[in-house]
């Protein structure tokens, strides 16, 4: 079985189970991007917000143990498929709630990204 059908494998599984658990109105969840154009070292330019869909994102219960035990009680995970990348220190949306990355679990077996686990604090 290759990478790219263990992918889509998965990406088929977090549709299944958005589908089973969200409904019509929920809040979807996206990756806030922020890009600045033109400045200089010391600032200025334009910035430019985009939100990015993060399709079939799902939150989930987590062990602390996997994030180093540093959660609080205000604390979410957050799984994804792997086609948008997430770095630590982005902001994720959902609604009118904003949070910041605190860590990442990447699953990329063969260094092909199928999913990111995600520990988000609220901003």
């Amino acid at each position: 079985m290759s990478a790219a059908s263990i992918q889509a494998k998965y990406k088929k599984m977090l549709a299944k189970a958005a589908v089973i658990a969200g409904s019509a109105d929920s809040e979807k969840v996206y990756l806030v991007k922020a890009v600045t154009v033109g400045g200089d070292p010391f600032g200025g330019g334009a910035t430019t917000v985009t939100d990015v869909l993060l399709v079939n994102a799902i939150f989930k219960s987590y062990d602390a143990r996997l994030f180093g035990g540093t959660m609080l009680a205000s604390d979410r995970a957050l799984a994804c498929n792997g086609g948008i990348v997430i770095k630590q220190g982005d902001t994720i949306k959902q609604g009118l709630v904003i949070y910041t990355v605190e860590a990442i679990d990447i699953k990329a077996p063969a260094s092909e990204v199928l999913a990111y686990i995600l520990m988000l604090r609220t901003k």
